[in-house]
Order: structure tokens, then C-alpha cells, then sequence
């Protein structure tokens, strides 16, 4: 039996262009709150995005309000990066169920602080890749499952767009801070790439253009799965934008030419085999932060495990902070 998961927002974000509107669009989601410490902005947000709820969604300068409001089920966290984890704790202390935004964490160990709170609160938490819901990632999959290419033994992925001044927040601080493209756009690229394989990563390498704070532009590196299974993967701030990923087997490979796309435009996979030669399927338009809402809702409702496991971020971070360590030894790096 499907409820109504009600949710509070913390933090006047960008990405609550696609978010907001997808809490309210789901049939079983509704929107009470959205705070922000910078006065003014969650009002803000909300008469950008859905200023026909000016009366019916509460904002708050603050975020503890969103954490400690009684009728809020569920927080959205789209904070910077290394915010996540402090915010993140309040919030399960306070019983809420949790979506957070890419990376999780940006060390693993709080990662891992974070799920055992989550377990011990009896709240459900999940990394927020919106991508994963599109029906283009589940049909990924099951071609990989299916073995037309045989088993996997190399992907490679390429997130990229050209940054602009009004995001330069994006990178005034150093990695280990939570700046810059590795923690930015790099938990996509190495998301996907994980989903190519049963296997875990062994070891990585990772190389990078720091800017003046610390913070990597570019990052290009090498991950390494064990059983003569590897990956390549390029981010960056710099190049034109891209966001694909492509992996091959000993039979053929799989494209996927665009991550994110429009929900009112199909998507495409593009399959190339020693067989059947070279094919191009469509997948149907589909609005990714809707399908991610109403499966968090699900989650919540019926008390199941979410589609992005705990295990999964805890791994993603695993990968991304160990990338890190190689940029700043320059060395590799086993996990």
C-alpha cells in the first residue's frame, strides 16, 4: 500500500529546477518545505520553480527547520559536496529518510557513517544518480546481462562541459575539500563504468589539471578490476560537454552516446556486434527525477531496498577518493 512520502528540501540548489518539480509531479510525493541559510533563497527558489505552491510549500531560512519539521518524511540534500555528511546525520538523528546528492560523502569512512546511522534510525538512505532510473540504464544492463557481448572486460567513460564563471563555486576549494571536477561530475563517470562489472576495482591511477586552489579541472585515469578487466575514464571542466559511456567485450560493445536526456526526447543505444553487425535502438522519452522520486517513494512506503544500494555508494566513494590519492601522489593506488 502506496502513502503520501512527504518531503523538505535543504538547500536552494540548481538542480531543484528538475527535482521540485518532480517531487510534486509524483503520485505519491508532496512537497511541504525547502530552507536555505542565505536569506531569501529557498522563497527564491520556489517562486522560480514552482511558483503556483507559493501558498501551499513552506521556506525557511534555515535548514534545521526542514530537519526538525514534524510533518517533513523524507530530506533532499543537494548541498556542496562536503557538506553532505553533517547535514546528512542531523536529518537521520531526526528519523527523516534521506536522498543525497552525488558523491554520498566524500570520504568513505563517513560514507560508511552514514549507512550505519541510516540502519540503526530505521530510515532509508540512497545516493541521488537520477540517471539510473531512465529506462535507457535498464536496458544497458540487461544487454550486458544478456552476454551478446560476452563478459565485459572494458568501458570507458567521458563527463565533461565547459564551466562557466557564474559556477566557478564549483572549483574555489581543493579536492580534498570537495572542489573540483572529481567530485563534481567524476562520481557519473565512475558510476557508470562500475555497472559494467561483477567485479569490484583493484586498483587505480588517476593524473589532473589543479587550478590555483587545489581543485582539478581535467582528471584522466586508468581503474583496474582485476581478471584483465579495466576502465578508462576523462572529466573535465574544460571540454565541450559530453556524457557517455561505452563498454566491450570479446563479441561486441554497447554505446550509450547521451547519460541525461531531455524527458521529452528519446533516448539512444547503440550496439555493435561480431554477429549481427551494428544496430541503434530508441528508448522511449522519460523524465529520470520523476522515476527517481517515485522509486524513493516506493522505497519508503513499502519498506524495500532502494535500487542504488548502500554498498554502491559506499564503493563509489571507495573509488573516487582512492582516484584522489592517486592525483595527489602521483602514484597508484590499491582500494
Amino acid at each position: 500500500m502506496m502513502i503520501k512520502i512527504r518531503w523538505g528540501i535543504v538547500g536552494a540548489a540548481r538542480v531543484n529546477e528538475r527535482v521540485m518539480p518532480a517531487i510534486v509531479q509524483s503520485e505519491f510525493g508532496e512537497l511541504i518545505a525547502i530552507g536555505s541559510r542565505r536569506p531569501g533563497a529557498a522563497k527564491e527558489c520556489l517562486l522560480k520553480n514552482l511558483p503556483e505552491y507559493e501558498d501551499k510549500v513552506i521556506y525557511f531560512d534555515g535548514l534545521d527547520q526542514i530537519i526538525q519539521h514534524d510533518r517533513i518524511d523524507a530530506v533532499y540534500i543537494p548541498l556542496a559536496n562536503e557538506e553532505h555528511t553533517e547535514i546528512a546525520l542531523k536529518a537521520i538523528r531526526a528519523k527523516k529518510h534521506i536522498l543525497i546528492e552525488k558523491p554520498m560523502a566524500i570520504k568513505s569512512e563517513e560514507v560508511k557513517t552514514l549507512i550505519n546511522e541510516a540502519d540503526k534510525n530505521n530510515v532509508k538512505i540512497m545516493e541521488g544518480f537520477m540517471y539510473a532510473f531512465h529506462p535507457q540504464f535498464d536496458r544497458i544492463k540487461n544487454i550486458i546481462k544478456s552476454n551478446i557481448l560476452g563478459e565485459i572486460n572494458y568501458a570507458h567513460s567521458m563527463f565533461s562541459f565547459p564551466i562557466q564563471p557564474a559556477r566557478f563555486y564549483r572549483v574555489n576549494r581543493p579536492m580534498e575539500k570537495g572542489g573540483g571536477a572529481l567530485w563534481d561530475i567524476g562520481p557519473y563517470a565512475i558510476h557508470t563504468i562500475r555497472q559494467c562489472f561483477n567485479e569490484l576495482p583493484v586498483r587505480v591511477k588517476a593524473i589532473a589539471k589543479l587550478n590555483e586552489y587545489g581543485a582539478d579541472i581535467s582528471t584522466s585515469g586508468l581503474i583496474e578490476f582485476g581478471n584483465s578487466k579495466r576502465a578508462t575514464f576523462d572529466i573535465s571542466f574544460e571540454c565541450t560537454r559530453r556524457s557517455e559511456f561505452e563498454a566491450f567485450g570479446p563479441q561486441g560493445r554497447i554505446k550509450c552516446p547521451h547519460v541525461w536526456n531531455p524527458d521529452d526526447k528519446s533516448a539512444k543505444v547503440i550496439i555493435n556486434t561480431e554477429g549481427s553487425g551494428l544496430t541503434e535502438e530508441v528508448v522511449p522519452a522519460a523524465n529520470h527525477f520523476i522515476l527517481e522520486i517515485d522509486h524513493f517513494n516506493r522505497v519508503i512506503s513499502n519498506n524495500i531496498s532502494p535500487k542504488l544500494s548502500s554498498e554502491d555508494a559506499l564503493w563509489n566513494s571507495k573509488t573516487l577518493e582512492s582516484i584522489q590519492k592517486s592525483i595527489q601522489e602521483d602514484s597508484w593506488v590499491n582500494l
